[in-house]
């Protein structure tokens, strides 16, 4: 409740006595349910008990600097250890596999904004400490060209880099990086075509607000890189110090 933040502090208790309560009472109207199984829950945002158990482990076996798929745990490939502006971490907490899939398509094209709480905590579950080792100076979100973003009407990326931003204490900054080039939707093409169809596809607005500080740009999947990657090219070309990509899951299966 925002009166809150404004309230003599003698009345923040009374005030928050009564938001309690509301909220309580839309909880008899309407009983929280686990958003995967429609179960019954004790609280809003909440997997149930089932649900979260049967969550697939975090995903192993990739590059740690680009996400890029390796026999086994790298910190850093070939690739990124001879490229200056390649990414300098990748953090994901999730394989893209059954309900954790299905949750992230119901947040991104489904209409389903609220579910950037339950996503992004139990993102935090498994990254927190990494992501606190991190310690990023600005928290940006992949950004959405300005006509799909009409068309969905929210950027899920930035709904959950605001949640992440707010658990790491990390200004959220949404107007730094642009996407000005409409491209095509990636899921429909292989890897050597989604790289060409995000080349030059981002801009940096005022980049000396981005001179020499760190990054942690955030998106939803990360399946071959290539949008991530080009992303990270525009914000290290225009000043960032360091860049570390963040997304909720991986897919482990190549593209066509």
């Amino acid at each position: 409740m925002t009166l809150v933040r404004i309230l003599p502090p003698r009345l923040v208790s009374l005030a928050q006595g009564v938001e309690h309560g509301y909220q309580r009472f839309l909880d008899l109207l309407f009983p929280p349910v686990c958003p995967s199984c429609r179960q019954s829950v004790r609280a809003v945002h909440r997997l149930c008990r089932n649900c979260l158990d049967s969550l697939p482990p975090l995903p192993e076996n990739h590059c740690m600097r680009c996400g890029a798929r390796t026999a086994r745990p790298e910190p850093g490939c070939g690739a990124c250890l001879n490229n200056p502006h390649a990414m300098d971490a990748a953090y994901f907490a999730f394989p893209y596999d059954g309900r954790v899939a299905e949750l992230i398509l119901g947040f991104k094209f489904l209409d389903h904004p609220e579910r950037s709480r339950l996503l992004a905590t139990l993102c935090w579950e498994r990254l927190e400490r990494a992501l606190y080792w991190e310690d990023p100076d600005l928290v940006v979100p992949m950004p959405l060209h300005f006509r799909r973003l009409l068309w969905r009407r929210y950027n899920q990326s930035a709904l959950l880099a605001g949640e992440m931003g707010a658990r790491l204490g990390k200004p959220l900054v949404t107007d730094l990086l642009i996407r000005h080039k409409r491209t095509r939707p990636q899921t429909r093409l292989n890897a050597h075509a989604r790289r060409l169809n995000v080349q030059g596809a981002f801009s940096v607005i005022r980049p000396e607000r981005l001179t020499g500080r760190s990054v942690l740009l955030v998106d939803d999947v990360f399946t071959t890189g290539a949008t991530m990657q080009a992303a990270v090219v525009t914000l290290k070309r225009a000043g960032a110090r360091r860049v570390s990509g963040l997304c909720l899951a991986r897919v482990d299966a190549d593209g066509p």
